[in-house]
């Protein structure tokens, strides 16, 4: 298994701070503050998407359902789910 490092930085040239991805080879990449929010709520997101993907998957191979019916289930959730992915929202908020 892969290790994975996140560190916080206030960098010296222009004093903003950033998250910094490092792994046992070196730093990956380096985030601003919005990039670093918008990655943590992409994992989260493909969290909870992936353990429903399984759930169905186990599920339907539990039960005498046709060959196929998981995974055509599982293509009907991500079709909706790229659908209100694609829906444009104004900003409730800002500062």
């Amino acid at each position: 298994m892969a290790s994975f490092w996140v560190n916080g930085i206030v960098a010296q040239r222009d004093k903003q701070p950033y998250i910094q991805l490092s792994n046992e080879n070196g730093m990956l990449g380096q985030l601003s503050m919005a990039e670093a929010r918008n990655v943590a709520h992409d994992i989260l997101t493909m969290c909870a998407r992936t353990e429903a993907d399984a759930m169905v998957l186990k599920f339907f191979a539990k039960s005498d359902f046709p060959d196929g019916a998981g995974a055509a289930l599982m293509q009907g959730f991500s079709d909706f789910r790229a659908e209100l992915d694609d829906e444009k929202v104004e900003r409730s908020h800002r500062g």
